[in-house]
């Protein structure tokens, strides 16, 4: 019996810190500013290129236990235990595809001129300038001859056979693991490219990119590492976070519900898009809609230097009477949100009672709710 006892109790620490367990509280807490696919909405995705405090385990996990100052984002070492913490932070890595902790050093000296581009010779060489890469977007500024390194973590979700492809510019070596698995040099003949075919397992690998060129104004990496059986890429240049996420948000043939900061609407807000151009927002702390808007759609380029410093705006008309479309419940306690076709649900308890409340296009310049 003593032996079951102690076998159990590993076993539930072991679950308590699992990733699984890091994905319940995800949905409990997080996706209400994350997205409940990480995707963003009034917090950053946490699954894109961008990573404004960093995207290495001690980088995330120092934001959980710390907060991000000036946002919404608490410090949440004195809400959750150590490996609750622990646990959201492996299930956020556990979602990660593409490379991250991208990291890129200079080497100011011509010393790689006819040397193998190799791990091994730039480890031996102390580099003049190192700098961490907040996004994914890889500039290489070429005052002098010299060499580049670019260093990062690739996470794989998808097994299957992968391929490099880069336009270089200067001779170039990608390693995966300490395989070379590409190398160009233009001086050389196009048939001694090589560009290898590897098998990738749903894991972490290290990535290095070697480059070497003479004196140019500069060059932005343009490669992707390209999944042949199952398809879809990883892009190594990646672009500028402005240009990596749309200035503005429109419902499309079907609804969206998102997260943003809008000034003069509450915090929370879920902002329904819907197709007829409707953007109804539903308040989740009182169960009520504190604003409509026809012909609307979401403007977020004020917040896209910073990424959620500054308020997006909604673009539209106004709709005023909102006196028939909801009647303030005594208690609300919002679950979760969905669409379904052109339709946003809601569902939570209303006064005590579960809940599922639709919001659908009426006409072109209004909306309906039902409740279930």
């Amino acid at each position: 019996m003593f032996k079951n006892i102690i076998i159990a109790t590993i076993f539930t620490s072991i679950l308590h810190a699992s990733p699984e367990r890091g994905e319940i509280i995800y949905k409990q807490m997080c996706f209400t500013c994350h997205g409940p696919n990480l995707e963003g909405g009034i917090g950053p995705s946490l699954n894109d290129d961008y990573w404004q405090h960093g995207s290495s385990p001690q980088a995330i996990l120092d934001t959980i236990n710390n907060g991000a100052p000036g946002t919404e984002m608490i410090a949440y070492k004195d809400v959750y235990p150590a490996e609750d913490i622990t646990a959201l932070r492996d299930f956020i890595l556990s979602q990660q595809a593409g490379f991250r902790e991208v990291v890129r050093s200079y080497y100011a000296d011509n010393r790689f001129l006819g040397e193998p581009l190799t791990p091994e010779l730039f480890n031996s060489t102390e580099s003049s300038k190192q700098t961490p890469i907040p996004e994914n977007s890889l500039w290489i500024d070429h005052k002098h001859e010299g060499g580049v390194r670019m260093q990062a973590k690739l996470y794989v979700k998808t097994p299957g056979d992968y391929q490099f492809k880069l336009n270089s510019h200067g001779r170039t070596v990608v390693y995966i693991d300490g395989e070379e698995v590409y190398s160009y040099d233009p001086d050389e003949p196009q048939e001694k490219l090589i560009s290898k075919t590897v098998k990738l397992k749903s894991g972490t690998y290290s990535f290095d990119l070697l480059h070497e060129s003479k004196k140019r104004h500069g060059w932005r990496v343009s490669g992707s590492l390209v999944n042949l059986t199952g398809g879809g890429s990883f892009r190594l240049h990646g672009s500028s976070l402005a240009g990596s996420i749309p200035k503005e948000i429109h419902a499309g043939p079907n609804a969206k519900v998102i997260r943003k900061w809008i000034r003069n609407i509450p915090p929370r807000s879920l902002l329904c898009l819907l197709p007829n151009k409707v953007i109804v927002s539903f308040n989740p702390e009182d169960g009520t809609v504190s604003h409509a808007w026809h012909g609307a759609f979401v403007n977020q380029t004020p917040s896209l230097p910073d990424r959620s410093a500054a308020p997006s705006e909604v673009k539209g008309s106004p709709i005023s009477d909102l006196g028939k479309s909801l009647s303030k419940p005594t208690k609300f306690d919002f679950i979760a949100y969905e669409t379904q076709g052109d339709k946003a649900v809601i569902h939570g308890r209303v006064d005590g009672k579960l809940r599922a409340l639709t919001i659908a296009p009426n006409g072109s310049q209004s909306f309906t709710i039902t409740t279930k």
